[in-house]
């Protein structure tokens, strides 16, 4: 019966650690080495226009935010949502958005310029999907996100 016990108690641990699981975390994602040599000038963009394009270059001049060698920026995208952009400080490209526009009000990023984890925070624009492809209901939430080869990969989410 006491050996029944140690393994009743032994199971819910391991079930409480796994329901508790921690959020992702920076140093799980880590890049090196930060780059720190001169940007590149913005290449020209095909489907912009010279607001955007000026404010693209101006946040090129910034400082090596995310995942070692480019600069996340934020930039409104209509009425009062907010989009998010990945600039190369290396080539000057604008190799990636944020997967979707977010409710200006409510959006908040948090990234590191050593790793390639980005948490975004806030009530998306439009329809949200989880990582099997299931419709979210609008809501706010917390998503962490994986920056792998210029794509943000939903790694998981929290609804608050």
């Amino acid at each position: 019966m006491k050996g029944c016990s140690v393994l009743l108690g032994g199971l819910l641990a391991i079930a409480t650690s796994v329901a508790f699981a921690a959020d992702p975390d920076f140093k799980d994602y880590t890049v090196t080495p930060v780059f720190t040599g001169p940007h590149h000038e913005l290449l020209p963009q095909a489907d912009s226009n010279a607001t955007i394009n000026q404010a693209r270059a101006q946040a090129l001049k910034g400082k090596v935010n995310f995942a070692g060698h480019y600069i996340l920026h934020r930039l409104g995208c209509g009425g009062s949502a907010m989009c998010g952009e990945v600039l190369d400080v290396r080539t000057g490209e604008v190799v990636g958005g944020l997967p979707n526009a977010y409710d200006g009000t409510t959006l908040s990023l948090a990234s590191q310029p050593d790793s390639r984890l980005l948490i975004v925070s806030g009530i998306a624009a439009d329809t949200e999907e989880d990582a099997q492809g299931n419709e979210l209901e609008i809501r706010y939430r917390t998503r962490y996100y994986e920056f792998v080869n210029n794509e943000f990969r939903l790694l998981t989410y929290q609804d608050l």
